[in-house]
């Protein structure tokens, strides 16, 4: 692993219904395998201290496969969501919540744009104010998904 790397872990973007619009943050250079694992070993701990089973992803700033973990006993129909949801996250500069918020609140017009999933549990990896990748996370309630992907990137802040 990078030296420093959990010390820079910089802000974390919770994008709410308010933060639907373009993120001003850039991408910056890819998650590397290490920094991955990390977050990914981080992510599992919170799961199963919910006493959950679930899959994570993470994926660099396009939207590719990273690392994919799945704890036994997930719902198998979660493989595909945690990478889709991390996938939407990364390419589209917010967490999947903001798309989520955005149907609740009637714009269904989020629901025709390529490759969006509007379900919590997707989340941007900002490093040093730059988006270097993304966690999906899938197997709890959407509210639960997010949960743990925002859990494990504090821990890892």
């Amino acid at each position: 692993m990078k030296r420093g790397f959990l010390g820079t872990l910089g802000a974390i973007v919770l994008a709410t219904s308010a933060g639907a619009q373009q993120l001003p943050v850039p991408y910056g250079a890819p998650v590397t395998l290490e920094q991955a694992k990390t977050i990914v070993a981080a992510a599992e701990r919170s799961a199963r201290a919910r006493n959950l089973t679930m899959a994570f992803a993470v994926v660099e700033p396009s939207g590719e496969l990273v690392l994919f973990q799945k704890m036994d006993g997930t719902q198998y129909g979660s493989d595909v969501v945690a990478r889709e949801k991390a996938r939407t996250a990364a390419r589209f500069k917010r967490s999947t919540k903001a798309f989520s918020d955005s149907v609740a609140a009637g714009r269904n017009a989020v629901l025709s744009l390529p490759g969006v999933v509007a379900i919590e549990g997707g989340t941007p990896i900002v490093v040093n104010g730059r988006i270097i990748g993304a966690i999906g996370v899938s197997g709890g309630t959407s509210e639960q998904d997010g949960e743990v992907a925002a859990t494990a990137l504090l821990e890892v802040k």
